[in-house]
């Protein structure tokens, strides 16, 4: 399997990613210094293809009750090849051995690849939930 931990030295790879997959706009939305200020409260994997180098990601913190799941993004090339269930996977055993007995996520409503692979892997759409933010979107 092609999962590791990110690096600092994979971040322009990610950044193209998230961008290209649409969960970002610009770099700005993610600096290296908050990637790797994240790896140290949470799990931040990449999967890396020799050739093409970072084709998929995903990024799990637990904060003592719950699990969440951030970023999960594979290259559109890659799709449909088991690398988003892969990571899935991956991040949920993760979660699930620091003790994280609840996991869940956010998806933007017209992401429609997410919301089919995470409600394939038994997650459920809250409807009594509104997600509330302060700050940068």
């Amino acid at each position: 399997m092609n999962i590791q931990k990110y690096t600092p030295k994979d971040y322009d790879s990610v950044i193209k990613l998230w961008i290209n997959c649409r969960l970002i706009k610009s770099a700005k939305q993610a600096t290296k210094e908050q990637l790797s200020a994240f790896c140290y409260r949470g799990t931040f994997l990449i999967y890396k293809d020799e050739s093409e180098g970072t084709i998929g990601t995903v990024m799990g913190a637990w904060d003592g009750w719950r699990g969440w799941i951030y970023k999960l993004a594979v290259a559109e090339q890659h799709r449909r090849k088991g690398i988003g269930t892969a990571l899935l996977n991956e991040i949920t055993s993760r979660l699930r051995e620091v003790g994280a007995t609840i996991i869940r996520t956010y998806i933007e409503n017209n992401n429609t690849g997410s919301l089919s692979l995470f409600k394939k892997h038994g997650y459920q759409q809250m409807e009594n939930f509104v997600i509330l933010t302060q700050g940068r979107q």
